[in-house]
């Protein structure tokens, strides 16, 4: 009998050291989940949004970049009249794209189509059967905001004008220490009207850089010029043309 009560007691201690062991001990990859999930939720709150746009638009090869994609809802898209939502998402380095879902009814949307391979974007709006985009990127010594307008046909977005708003550069003339700034200015107006036009009034301005007497370097404007130009869409080649 005394016998079986230690044999009892052995194997409580037993059970009571395996509970405790099993309480404590946390495998590896449980860890490793958990440490991602927090930082996942950390870093950005649109995390399981981001993944589900992400396969809707087959972009699986962004899907271990996630953590690092920045998410914009636009509930209105200007000008359109279907009930359209988008979505802008935005990696570093100046690249985005724009996915957008088609409404069904009141508490269902589709995915329709996505524009891809776009700089940072500012603003978007539709004019008549076009998206149009815009968009800027900076380099080292260059500054561009600019417009890019796509076609839709059969769900897809063609990319067919392509203007500057604003260029600014700066040219480095070997022959000498001078530098020249070119600025380029233009002002856009989408036409009313049965064909789609497009109003576009250029201002090219050059400076040249200078010595001041505290050895400051400055720009002096030395030439500008300004032209008006209307691009008028072609349905027969599918493109726009000068007027």
């Amino acid at each position: 009998m005394k016998n079986i009560i230690t044999l009892l007691k052995f194997f409580i201690i037993i059970s009571i050291l395996i509970f405790v062991n099993l309480l404590f001990y946390k495998p590896n990859s449980v860890n490793l989940f958990f440490t991602s999930y927090a930082k996942t939720c950390k870093l950005n709150d649109n995390y399981n949004l981001i993944l589900s746009i992400l396969k809707d638009s087959n972009k699986i090869n962004l899907l271990p970049y996630a953590d690092y994609i920045e998410l914009n809802k636009i509930t209105s898209i200007p000008n359109d009249t279907e009930g359209k939502i988008a979505f802008t998402l935005s990696l570093p380095q100046q690249l985005s794209f724009i996915v957008i879902y088609e409404k069904i009814d009141e508490n269902n949307y589709k995915f329709e189509a996505s524009i891809d391979n776009l700089a940072s974007i500012n603003n978007f709006y539709f004019y008549k059967n076009f998206l149009v985009i815009e968009q800027s990127e900076s380099k080292c010594s260059k500054q561009r905001d600019f417009f890019q307008v796509f076609l839709k046909k059969n769900n897809n977005y063609i990319s067919v004008f392509n203007k500057n708003i604003y260029n600014e550069k700066i040219i480095n003339q070997h022959a000498s220490q001078d530098l020249i700034k070119e600025i380029e200015t233009c002002s856009i107006d989408f036409l009313d009207g049965d064909s789609p036009r497009i109003l576009c009034i250029y201002t090219l301005t050059k400076y040249k850089s200078f010595y001041t007497l505290s050895q400051e370097q400055e720009f002096r404007e030395i030439k500008k010029t300004t032209n008006k130009v209307v691009y008028e869409w072609d349905f027969n080649n599918q493109s726009f043309k000068i007027n």
